[in-house]
């Protein structure tokens, strides 16, 4: 069928349709003759023959000729399981791939040699293994995409039996540029591995110096170094949304700001009194604007109705400073025109 469309300059899918539609055989298997419905049992026996020695249906049907999903039906009536297309064994040009590219050939170049995708040559690069419609890196995350989860593992040798599972979405969305990607991740990894500086990294990644620091001192593991997806899905847990208030839950702090407020005291008192009253307790602390919120925001911030007229100002609403038409003066008293003062 390629070869007819292409004599002909037509379109290989739109040929396709017509056959389908017409029920005409796209092919003629090499062992079969024109308008035979059904293999002889002699073809079936040799390629059981074939199957035995390959373990694959899809390379047995295609040595002999005959049609893989007839094969496949074969296969699965008589109990038995396929390995795939190359068998049980690695892919037969993965190490000819790897000797091309010690030799300092590209990977593109080293792809198609052997003939394989460059995404295919990428993953061997990366040590990334496919094994049931899973990808498996070598910091012991797994994504399935059947089931739509990520589940890291302990790599081999490791201790440690806790599995995290993160939907694929979660790790793959973009929250904002501030936050670091995979992709950064990754190449933090690799040049931290090649020896590169911290101020380096963060120059060649367009980020602060603290921020490369910051990750690197909270992600690394002693034995096994920094790690860059256990890294990255981490810190997809620990943004998770939305969080629950300060002052929304009993205890000592929402205590404190309650009686403080009862008696009159500002938001930005209480805020500064906590650090001097409760010097050595860092769960006793709470910023101006979160007292705010919780007093303004009822759904979220927890205390009660009654306890905002205890504000000096006895607002129940949060005032706006000004508006998108209204202009700040530039100076607190009115301006005297130049006419109106005296000479």
């Amino acid at each position: 069928m390629s070869a007819t469309a292409k004599e002909l300059g037509f379109n290989l899918m739109t040929c396709y349709q017509w056959v389908h539609k017409s029920r005409l055989p796209g092919q003629v298997p090499r062992n079969r003759v024109p308008g035979q419905r059904k293999y002889t049992p002699a073809q079936k026996e040799e390629f059981f023959l074939v199957f035995d020695r390959l373990k694959s249906t899809t390379q047995a049907a295609r040595e002999l000729g005959l049609s893989p999903d007839t094969c496949a039906g074969w296969v699965r009536n008589a109990g038995l399981k396929s390995h795939g297309k190359t068998g049980t064994g690695p892919h037969p040009g993965r190490d000819e791939y790897f000797r091309l590219r010690k030799t300092g050939m590209s990977r593109r170049k080293a792809a198609a040699a052997v003939g394989i995708h460059l995404r295919t040559a990428q993953e061997w690069d990366h040590g990334i293994r496919k094994s049931g419609g899973r990808r498996i890196y070598p910091d012991g995350r797994i994504v399935d995409y059947k089931r739509g989860v990520t589940t890291l593992t302990p790599p081999a040798g490791t201790t440690g039996t806790t599995q995290v599972l993160l939907p694929v979405s979660a790790l793959e969305k973009a929250i904002d540029p501030r936050y670091l990607t995979v992709q950064e991740r990754e190449m933090i990894r690799d040049l931290h591995a090649a020896g590169t500086s911290i101020r380096a990294i963060a120059h060649a990644l367009g980020r602060s110096p603290s921020t490369i620091s910051r990750e690197l001192g909270r992600n690394t593991d002693p034995r096994l170094g920094y790690l860059p997806h256990g890294a990255h899905r981490k810190a997809a847990a620990r943004r998770a949304r939305p969080k629950t208030a300060k002052l929304a839950v009993e205890g000592p702090l929402r205590r404190y700001v309650k009686d403080k407020l009862l008696l009159r005291w500002s938001p930005e008192q209480i805020s500064h009194t906590l650090v001097e009253e409760f010097p050595d307790n860092p769960e006793m602390r709470v910023s101006p604007e979160t007292i705010y919120q919780a007093l303004y925001v009822q759904a979220r911030g927890g205390l009660k109705r009654e306890i905002q007229v205890a504000l000096r100002t006895g607002r129940t609403r949060r005032k706006p400073h000004r508006t998108g038409e209204q202009r700040t003066p530039r100076f607190v008293d009115p301006m005297i025109m130049i006419s109106e003062r005296p000479p």
